[in-house]
């Protein structure tokens, strides 16, 4: 068993990148000189399953990007505690 769990994480790692990227490019304006920065922030932003990412990126850079009305209710409140 211990032997299959590398293998199992970095499989999982690895799917939760390819959704990051994919919800990231679904966000992604037609804006060249944007940061990929905002994708991701805004893709955090919509997601409730990525609530546990909410603190990762500096409140003030987040709030910059992303419009208040995009955060779930949860995340308001994280971000109104920090």
């Amino acid at each position: 068993i211990s032997a299959e769990a590398p293998i199992l994480f970095a499989k999982a790692c690895e799917m939760f990148i390819i959704e990051m990227t994919i919800k990231g490019f679904y966000n992604a304006e037609d804006v060249i000189e944007k940061p990929l920065r905002k994708d991701i922030a805004t893709a955090i932003a919509r997601t409730e399953t990525y609530d546990f990412l909410i603190d990762t990126i500096p409140k003030t850079e987040l709030l910059q990007h992303v419009g208040l009305e995009t955060f779930t209710p949860y995340q308001t409140q994280l971000l109104e505690k920090s």
